[in-house]
């Protein structure tokens, strides 16, 4: 549409510059309006037949956008004993899209629980795990559990702690398998998301892991 609109001005402007200044109003509006149809029948057709092409183009274009609809979610466990934690998490990442895809979340409040879960939906994509909950070490345990027993190498976790004297970050992430570590004191929405692009990214930046 706005090719056909971008053609019309310039040539109604070229007509009126042609026209002599002592012709009247009246024939310069004949003129122009001469012109105006012209551009649109040009080719032979009518104005109806071309705006019609134009709306099947654009009907077309608009079915490129249809499949984001059906997108695979990435499916979510988040882990941790504090309920206000699963509430916040849900709050910051509301309507978010990670590389195109919506968020499903499940949710754990203990490290055995979470375990039940892992098995039941060999789908997940990533756990948000806390570190302190039935013990002090429970999240490191899982870990060792979800890689070790479980096998779940393509599991991303990220360790998500308010107690990080527990779960230094240079230790856990030189012992442990896992794809990110956060404190929860400096978690704020953006860094929250810009973790879970980064963790969720594809295989060429995380090898070895799954979509």
């Amino acid at each position: 549409m706005k090719h056909e609109h971008s053609r019309a001005p310039g040539l109604l402007m070229s007509n009126i510059v042609a026209v002599n200044a002592k012709q009247n109003s009246s024939a310069r509006i004949h003129s122009a309006n001469s012109v105006f149809l012209s551009c649109f029948n040009h080719d032979g057709g009518s104005s109806a037949s071309n705006a019609d092409d134009i709306i099947d183009f654009l009907e077309e274009d608009n079915q490129n956008f249809a499949p984001r609809a059906n997108l695979h979610p990435w499916k979510i466990l988040i882990t941790d004993d504090d309920a206000n934690v699963h509430e916040t998490t849900l709050l910051a990442l509301s309507g978010v899209r990670i590389h195109g895809r919506p968020l499903e979340f499940l949710h754990a409040y203990s490290a055995k629980e979470a375990k039940g879960i892992i098995i039941e939906h060999p789908d997940l994509a990533l756990i948000l795990l806390d570190v302190v909950m039935e013990t002090v070490d429970a999240g490191l345990k899982l870990v060792q559990v979800i890689r070790d027993e479980l096998h779940k190498a393509d599991l991303r976790i990220v360790l998500r702690t308010g107690q990080p004297g527990y779960a230094p970050e240079e230790q856990v992430s030189h012992q442990l398998a896992i794809d990110g570590y956060t404190t929860k004191s400096k978690l704020t929405r953006s860094l929250l998301i810009s973790v879970l692009n980064d963790t969720l990214a594809g295989p060429d930046k995380n090898p070895g892991l799954a979509n």
